[in-house]
């Protein structure tokens, strides 16, 4: 199989594809324009590919050939060019599919209607429904995707550094104890917040917590009693009562140079890439949170969705100084809702109304 992919706009919609077909592509032909910024694209994806291409099986491995070409999508010339390239690398016109989801307009057009003349497949993803038309000279046909892709993979083939991710099976051991944490979250925090300025034997009571902490050995890791607990409780509970297709935490990616971030949690369902932000303190600027959020979220995907989680007083205080103070005003709302980030804000955890904003957002 060869596939042609045409880069657009949204350029991760050509990731699905690509990964539904990974054991029977021969070839994966990239096509771009030669504007800078598609220059730039094409650098992310064929990286992205190449990154997953070593992934796979050496059988896989040795079959799985990626080209690009490049070409100018308002010359006619360069597109027909095109055509006659991939027809000449391709080992039938029969065997080529060329998924023209999201790719430029021009392009697509010219080189669907020359494809399908000698008897090649035109491919048309539909990124919402997760489904995909399979057009030929003589109709088309709609099919479900298969093989959605995983955390990992997603990021690889986004063209991502994976820097640090949790062993599972860490996570499982830890996970009775901390369900046992956050049975009452509350209390919980008044500890935490006492071990943040003391030692463990400084701190008078709570036996309990001094006693789990140490079974799993974190009662010195200040990093894990402040936020990894809540996260991984937050981990847990949607593994437990959802059916993502894939579900991390404390995830870290380099995205380029400099530039990287750890994820409290990524759920990836029908190849949508979404995030949760976990907050468990009380003081708290809602504003760059919202800002970072929608940031972080661009990076992951084209139509992933993200919740900023904050658990811990009110969204509207008075400090200490009797002057009033609010984590998130009408503004960080209204941004938020702009940029498809939930928010999700209150001052105890409740269990059952968090569960409930995760399906009616997510799902």
């Amino acid at each position: 199989m060869t596939l042609v992919s045409i880069l657009g706009d949204f350029h991760s919609s050509i990731l699905p594809i690509s990964y539904e077909f990974k054991e029977e592509i021969t070839k994966h032909i990239i096509v771009y324009d030669d504007a800078r910024n598609d220059i730039k694209k094409s650098w992310r994806v064929l990286r992205g590919q190449k990154a997953f291409m070593k992934s796979l099986s050496s059988k896989s491995k040795d079959k799985y050939e990626i080209v690009t070409m490049q070409i100018d999508e308002d010359n006619y010339m360069s597109i027909e060019d095109c055509f006659e390239r991939i027809i000449d690398i391709a080992r039938s016109p029969k065997d080529i599919y060329l998924n023209t989801t999201d790719g430029l307009s021009s392009v697509a057009l010219v080189l669907s209607s020359k494809f399908l003349s000698v008897g090649a497949k035109v491919i048309a993803y539909d990124r919402h429904a997760n489904t995909y038309n399979l057009h030929t000279s003589s109709g088309m046909e709609k099919y479900v995707i298969k093989n959605n892709i995983d955390i990992q993979n997603h990021l690889l083939l986004k063209g991502y550094d994976i820097l640090k991710v949790p062993k599972n099976l860490d996570l499982l051991k830890r996970k009775e104890v901390v369900y046992k944490l956050a049975e009452n979250l509350t209390c919980y925090k008044e500890f935490a917040n006492l071990r943040q300025h003391k030692s463990a034997d400084d701190i008078s009571g709570y036996k309990d917590y001094k006693k789990l902490l140490q079974s799993v050995n974190k009662l010195d890791n200040q990093y894990f009693i402040q936020g990894t607990v809540f996260e991984e409780y937050i981990y847990h509970l949607i593994v437990d009562n959802f059916d993502f297709d894939d579900v991390m935490t404390g995830v870290k990616v380099q995205f380029e140079e400099a530039v990287e971030n750890e994820f409290d949690i990524l759920m990836i369902k029908d190849n949508h890439l979404h995030t949760i932000e976990c907050k468990f303190k009380r003081d708290l600027d809602g504003e760059p949170f919202v800002y970072k959020t929608e940031l972080i979220k661009d990076y992951l995907d084209d139509d992933g969705k993200a919740m900023i989680l904050n658990i811990g007083g009110d969204n509207e205080n008075v400090n200490k100084a009797k002057f009033g103070e609010v984590k998130f005003s009408r503004g960080d709302k209204a941004r938020a809702r702009y940029g498809d980030i939930a928010i999700h804000q209150s001052r105890e955890f409740n269990e059952k109304a968090f569960l409930r904003d995760v399906r009616e957002w997510f799902l």
